[in-house]
């Protein structure tokens, strides 16, 4: 029996893939291409999207990207809809353009971020296009080593991922990954066979509900219209009550265990289970996105894998629900 796929987890970072129908090499007319840019930049600031790599090759594109509160497949339904309409339209073609529906893996680590930007931006050397990613035009790498003003991504988002444990270095670390990478041996492979794919449930990982009612969070919840809601005061204040956490400790410099764990704690239950947005409890703790996306990854992955924490959370939003229940 299938596993059932998981739902969208907004704040997260994806891995989305998709290609051309027929695997023709759409992307190589270079005003092709320069419309795909500029949908993607559309999409990108309609939504709220944090690019974070990106690479469009003849016939198929990657894109890591981190979501604001839209929908994942609303925001790529515009995207591959708008950009094969556009294609359509200027060629006089009629049916569709691309191969399927795009592929989404959600990326729940550092090490995989770094693998699959890495990865991303290796693409045209794997294809033998060219032996040094910064001769590529259509890729975010010339962006992050800083030889291009940034036409999609988000620099300084990616930059600190890649900064070691005394915030330096960055674009050092970033040309380590690429060359860790290059030697990878699946970095020339199919999709199935990267590392955080592996890992995939199945083909519909990421789903949309009206596609697969019967699909859970990543946190093994069904969707529901019911759930409880409260106000971000409200919230806080209870996860206090029963974490145990201060948010004043939470948002100090500090970084031992406890207070990890509590950060993790706090972003996973605040934008998963209550809806809150990633960039309002990153202001609460006066934290950097970036680490709210850290600590959500972390999260989601450690309800995936460890069932002590998962009790926990459970329990936690037990707590917190059953209070607020309670205050409507």
């Amino acid at each position: 029996m299938a596993r059932k796929p998981r739902l969208f987890v907004p704040g997260a970072t994806y891995h989305v893939y998709c290609r051309v129908a027929r695997g023709e090499f759409v992307f190589d007319d270079p005003y092709e291409a320069e419309e795909f840019v500029e949908k993607v930049r559309e999409i990108r600031d309609a939504d709220d999207w944090r690019v974070l790599a990106w690479c469009l090759m003849g016939n198929h594109y990657h894109l890591v990207i981190k979501t604001g509160s839209i929908l994942l497949w609303r925001s790529m339904l515009r995207l591959q809809a708008g950009i094969a309409r556009g294609h359509n339209k200027r060629r006089r073609y009629l049916g569709r353009l691309w191969q399927s529906r795009y592929r989404a893996r959600i990326i729940d680590s550092t090490n995989y971020f770094r693998q699959v930007v890495s990865y991303v931006h290796l693409n045209p050397v794997a294809a033998g296009l060219v032996s040094d990613p910064v001769d590529y035009a259509n890729s975010g790498h010339r962006e992050i080593i800083g030889h291009r003003p940034t036409r999609l991504v988000d620099l300084p988002s990616v930059l600190i991922e890649f900064e070691d444990e005394l915030g330096n270095g960055a674009r050092d670390n970033y040309f380590k990954w690429i060359r860790n990478v290059a030697e990878a041996k699946w970095v020339d492979q199919g999709l199935e066979e990267l590392p955080w794919w592996k890992s995939a449930r199945d083909k519909d990982e990421i789903a949309a509900v009206d596609e697969h009612p019967e699909a859970e969070t990543f946190d093994g919840q069904t969707l529901n219209d019911d759930r409880i809601r409260c106000s971000l005061d409200e919230f806080v204040e209870l996860f206090e009550r029963f974490a145990g956490h201060a948010i004043q400790d939470l948002a100090s410099p500090l970084k031992t265990p406890a207070l990890v764990e509590g950060r993790i704690e706090l972003t996973l239950l605040g934008v998963s289970r209550y809806g809150f947005r990633s960039s309002d409890l990153a202001a609460l703790l006066s934290k950097h996105p970036s680490s709210m996306t850290r600590w959500l990854n972390k999260g989601v992955s450690l309800e995936l894998k460890d069932q002590t924490f998962r009790k926990r959370i459970n329990h936690l939003d037990q707590q917190i629900s059953a209070v607020a229940r309670n205050n409507e």
